[in-house]
């Protein structure tokens, strides 16, 4: 009885006891051979070993078993696995100042000149995986923004990230909201667009929420010290001031206030979500500010803070754990 080899049966099929070529497979075979330069390149480079990891036969003999499906390895006494992994990147528009630094995922980290136009972080994150970018820092003198800035890795590099800056504010307006805001807003930074939308808001000027969860939005890792800030509201010596430009305080170098403030954010005592340790770290680590800030269940519970007040203490945790079931008002910061 004849038999082929298994690297040979695809090409054959058999009909009444004989074997035929099969013309789809070897048009197939034949199509990958020019597409990948096998039969094409006619340059006088020596030939490569296949089984060196850095070699160009090596990457198009990888593509080879992708194109027609073989799952076996190329050089049996390897153990290599195949993994796509592609480039985060995007443009940016409006950069003027020194200091931006974005961070992906939480971690990797990429500072960002004066004046540029685009980026791409140095690492590659796996086909099929989640990505999200944000603000490690922003710039001086600049506020930017982000779009398109969260997705899943497909098939292709990650270039539709846009980075929108403009100047930030001279005298930085802090006000508190006139309407309380559900706890399952979804991540901190989502807290935002509320402070742009409340009846307080001053007429203009972009806003941040005084919250954080660890993830979008982190003030420190290390008490009272700005460490692995994400998206923070306030900026390093910054003067903050009322609607009505009485001032506030100015920030230290670390965008932080760390014993008191000149003058109470507000006149009145306020109930506002903050998700905050008194010494600006995020409380236990995101979980006590409603589970991230994803549930409005009266069984779970946020920090809360007090904003009539000159004690950080107050401001930052002084109302304690609160249920998440009730709607609280929120600290905005201009930018």
């Amino acid at each position: 009885m004849t038999k082929l080899p298994n690297n040979l049966s695809g090409f054959f099929t058999k009909q009444k006891g004989k074997f035929h070529f099969s013309i789809s497979m070897i048009h197939l075979y034949f199509v990958f051979l020019f597409s990948t330069g096998f039969l094409t390149n006619c340059s006088s480079t020596p030939l490569e070993n296949v089984c060196d990891v850095s070699s160009e036969s090596f990457s198009k003999t990888i593509l080879a078993k992708l194109i027609l499906g073989d799952t076996s390895h190329n050089c049996v006494s390897m153990n290599i696995s195949i993994s796509i992994s592609f480039t985060v990147g995007g443009k940016i528009s409006g950069l003027t100042g020194s200091g931006l630094t974005l961070i992906l995922n939480q971690k990797e980290t990429l500072a960002i000149p004066p004046g540029s136009r685009e980026f791409t972080f140095p690492i590659q994150i796996p086909i099929g995986s989640n990505y999200e970018v944000n603000f490690a820092t922003q710039a001086e003198g600049n506020f930017c923004e982000l779009k398109n800035a969260t997705g899943k890795v497909t098939n292709r590099n990650i270039q539709d990230i846009e980075i929108n800056c403009m100047a930030s504010c001279i005298k930085c307006i802090i006000f508190i909201t006139q309407n309380g805001y559900p706890a399952n807003i979804g991540k901190a930074s989502n807290f935002d667009s509320s402070c742009q939308s409340d009846p307080n808001y001053p007429g203009s000027g972009n806003f941040k929420a005084m919250v954080v969860d660890g993830i979008s939005r982190r003030a420190s890792i290390t008490p009272n010290m700005g460490d692995g800030q994400i998206d923070w509201v306030f900026k390093a010596n910054q003067a903050y001031i009322r609607p009505t430009g009485i001032p506030i305080e100015t920030s230290n170098a670390n965008g932080l206030f760390t014993t008191t403030i000149s003058t109470p954010i507000t006149t009145t005592s306020s109930d506002h979500w903050t998700g905050l340790e008194s010494d600006w770290t995020t409380f236990y680590n995101g979980t006590r500010a409603c589970l991230k800030w994803t549930t409005n269940s009266s069984s779970e519970l946020g920090v809360v803070g007090d904003a009539y007040t000159q004690d950080i203490l107050t401001l930052t945790a002084g109302k304690g754990l609160q249920q998440c079931s009730i709607n609280r008002e929120l600290v905005c910061v201009e930018q």
